[in-house]
């Protein structure tokens, strides 16, 4: 039987459609990292560990911690690259790395992620990560390209811009509310005229508890330095941290 030649570097085009644009016409921040996770579920099928595999043995990936940085945003109707590759371990933790590039190879953002695979019923993690990906293909050309991703401490001083319920539309397959939304929450703390002046450059996020329907979360902020906040999401009802995130803004011209 033919071995299956398994690609080391997954390569998608995505192009910013209507619904992923914002009032300056810019990819949303929640629109790329929604690109990214798309793009690592295919290589993650293509590799043999995604969705469907790991469900049938029990199991369910969530994804931990994100950071991306962004040097430049695609316009409304542009089309763009995105390539993504697994990028190690850390403990628990596997690593899964990506670039977005302008059509005429020049990249604009990278980021870097960390995921947890768990025991569905349980939620217990999955001890043997080296086991579940010993045949994934290594990348060490693309090793420079590997962000850190922080480990965030509580803040001090938060201040409440908003409480939210959880609804149907913010939930995901696996009826909790789904980490994007929590990425477009975060940048919700910050005001619509905010964006006609800043850009997020890097940002960091901790995914940390889930919330499910009917549970309201309260949205905080405090400025942490120059251009630079942390938001946070914690469980009204027991005051638990959902989200930790950090951005770093960048005047926008």
């Amino acid at each position: 039987m033919v071995r299956r030649t398994l690609l080391p570097v997954w390569k998608s085009h995505h192009r910013v459609q209507a619904l992923d644009a914002d009032l300056m016409s810019l990819a949303k921040v929640s629109a790329v990292c929604n690109y990214f996770q798309e793009s690592a579920g295919q290589h993650a099928d293509h590799l043999g560990v995604g969705y469907a595999s790991l469900l049938s043995r029990g199991l369910v990936w969530i994804l931990s911690r994100l950071r991306i940085q962004i040097d430049a945003y695609p316009i409304l109707g542009e089309e763009i690259l995105l390539e993504t590759w697994p990028a190690g371990t850390d403990g628990l933790l596997a690593l899964r790395s990506f670039t977005i590039s302008r059509t005429n190879g020049h990249k604009i953002m990278k980021g870097n992620s960390a995921w947890l695979v768990v025991e569905k019923e349980t939620k217990k993690p999955f001890r043997d990560i080296m086991g579940l990906l010993k045949d994934i293909p290594v990348n060490p050309r693309l090793s420079l390209e590997n962000l850190e991703i922080p480990r965030l401490k509580p803040a001090e001083g938060l201040t409440k811009t908003e409480t939210i319920t959880a609804r149907y539309s913010d939930l995901d397959a696996n009826a909790h509310v789904n980490n994007n939304r929590f990425i477009e929450w975060m940048a919700d703390a910050f005001d619509a005229e905010w964006y006609r002046s800043r850009r997020i450059h890097d940002m960091v996020i901790h995914f940390m508890n889930e919330l499910h329907a009917g549970d309201s979360i309260e949205i905080l902020r405090v400025q942490t330095g120059k251009d630079l906040w942390q938001v946070e999401g914690h469980n009204a009802g027991n005051n638990q941290a959902v989200f930790r995130g950090q951005v770093l803004f960048t005047d926008y011209a």
